[in-house]
């Protein structure tokens, strides 16, 4: 993927407006590193996804009649807010495991939900099926290259607002995310590091990057379901193999807990697929101390009864 192309996507997402680049104090003293945080929650949906999903759907001349798309959660909202500007038609398909507060986000911003299987693998492949007609658009969550360009721009605001940084974090579902920001930063030629991380649970590139190959769970038993695919795809693995430098995994009780922590510090409540970066940093101080670190906090779509019931299920207080 070349700047240009990343560039043209930013031009045509231009209604995407860029998300706020901020130092956090708190982090940066407990890690003894200046910390940047890129407030991708800020965004329609509240989560990076809406620069893939649009720029998927603003490919198409002309626009399709319906749009089908599985997720796990923000994905689907993404694709729900694009499909609802541009006045077409949505369908979601959610894994059975989806909190009903995200499918009712869902059906609020106007798309259709269906729940299909265990996890979002299977409702994918329902997705596809229904997709399987003319003038409906199928977006994939994440091994889409126009969705892998749309998350791309990440980058592109980012080395605006911050020319050099020396460690950038983000975590990983099936890796459209990272992707992105990675192979734009290659051609921007940013020379610092690049840390992925995942919840145990959910660490299908985890465990594919260490074998080498791309390997699938048998099932996502994460509670961080907006990290659930069970595996990733060819192009995204070769991608971050290629670019990653660590791959870096936490406990679920350790992404709570950093979420707390987070809530108390920043004011900011987010997922655990997003605070998993955060458990990761404290867990692995080495990679961070005296550097300059940016962290993608890419969602919060997360309901204050999940975050209880969380804390009681792993004894937080």
């Amino acid at each position: 993927m070349r700047l240009e192309e990343f560039q043209g996507v930013q031009k045509r997402i231009a209604h995407v407006k860029p998300s706020p680049l901020v130092p956090s104090e708190w982090l940066s003293k407990e890690l003894d590193a200046e910390v940047y945080l890129k407030l991708e929650y800020l965004q329609p949906g509240n989560s990076f996804k809406i620069r893939g999903a649009s720029n998927a759907l603003l490919s198409q001349d002309p626009l399709p009649d319906q749009v089908i798309t599985a997720s796990g959660g923000n994905h689907g909202l993404g694709v729900a807010v694009a499909c609802k500007r541009a006045e077409v038609s949505c369908k979601v398909v959610l894994p059975t495991s989806t909190s009903s507060y995200r499918a009712k986000l869902l059906e609020d911003l106007g798309a259709e939900v269906q729940l299909f299987g265990d996890a979002w693998d299977d409702a994918n492949r329902y997705a596809l099926e229904l997709a399987n007609s003319p003038n409906i658009l199928y977006i994939h969550p994440f091994a889409d290259r126009a969705v892998v360009l749309g998350q791309g721009t990440i980058a592109l605001e980012l080395m605006d607002q911050l020319p050099e940084f020396d460690v950038l974090v983000a975590s990983v579902g099936g890796g459209g995310l990272l992707t992105g920001i990675s192979l734009a930063l290659e051609q921007l030629e940013y020379q610092g590091e690049i840390i992925a991380v995942e919840t145990i649970g959910a660490e299908s590139m985890h465990q594919s990057l260490n074998a080498g190959r791309i390997v699938e769970l048998p099932a996502i038993t994460s509670i961080a379901k907006t990290l659930g695919a069970r595996k990733t795809e060819p192009f995204i693995f070769e991608s971050l193999r290629r670019l990653v430098d660590h791959s870096l995994i936490v406990h679920d009780r350790e992404a709570v807990k950093s979420l707390l922590d987070f809530l108390e510090n920043e004011k900011i409540l987010i997922e655990p697929a997003t605070s998993c970066t955060i458990a990761a940093a404290f867990k692995n101080p080495e990679l961070f101390r005296g550097k300059r670190v940016v962290f993608i906090i890419c969602g919060s779509n997360v309901s204050m009864k999940e975050v209880e019931n969380w804390k009681k299920e792993f004894n937080l207080s």
